[in-house]
């Protein structure tokens, strides 16, 4: 028996896609300061975003972010300023990769960090503390992961963040894609034409549900 089967000359549908690492991870972060207690969905499932997820449920002392460097760099950020304390650490190759910068600006704004290796490279052992913020300058041909970490924890800082960025910035659109979650989340932020990023103590509004939509954008033929 045989059967002929017709189709519309035309088709319209959706194709739901997963989110980068760079959106799922930094979405898990803000969901988090948000006081999420849920696990957004349509994230990305390599591996950064899978240690970030268990880094950001577990109870352990120790987090191990093994070779991840978007969870090693986002989560000195926010375990700065998350109650208990931390030795943060990852596999030997990430405990190569300097972090200094990124601790020297948290340190800056009152966090109790420590290097308990050698002096600018994880293992960190960090106590989550309030900080106060206020104006720190970094680099702009920085890595925009240390900028994005502080620009996420912003809001929570009392008195806000005034973050100037000097020289070139090369990572530009790397950064627009986090104010841009921020913003998603309610935080209210500015970059004027100097290279300040302004982001005032505010709350990030909780959602009861996040679908993590697909930014495609290419910055030197790359995908962000």
């Amino acid at each position: 028996m045989y059967y002929t089967l017709s189709f519309p000359s035309r088709i319209n549908a959706g194709i739901r896609l997963p989110a980068s690492k760079s959106i799922s991870n930094r979405i898990l972060i803000i969901n988090a300061l948000a006081g999420g207690t849920f696990t957004p969905d349509n994230l990305s499932d390599c591996d950064d975003t899978r240690v970030m997820i268990k880094a950001l449920h577990t109870t352990d002392e120790i987090i191990d972010s093994r070779a991840a460097g978007t969870a090693m760099r986002f989560l000195t950020a926010y375990l700065s300023i998350t109650p208990g304390s931390h030795i943060l650490t990852g596999t030997e190759r990430m405990c190569q990769r300097p972090i200094q910068s990124l601790v020297n600006a948290l340190r800056e704004l009152g966090a109790s960090i420590k290097y308990t290796g050698n002096e600018g490279f994880p293992p960190l052992r960090i106590t989550g503390t309030k900080l106060t913020g206020s104006e720190i300058s970094l680099k702009g041909d920085i890595s925009s992961q240390y900028i994005s970490a502080l620009l996420m924890i912003a809001p929570v800082l009392k008195n806000g963040l005034q973050l100037h960025l000097t020289g070139k910035i090369i990572s530009r659109p790397y950064i627009h894609l986090t104010l841009k979650l921020m913003q998603d989340f309610g935080i209210e932020t500015s970059w004027n034409s100097s290279g300040t990023i302004s982001v005032k103590h505010q709350p990030y509004r909780s959602k009861s549900h996040c679908h993590t939509m697909v930014f495609v954008r290419f910055y030197n033929g790359k995908e962000l």
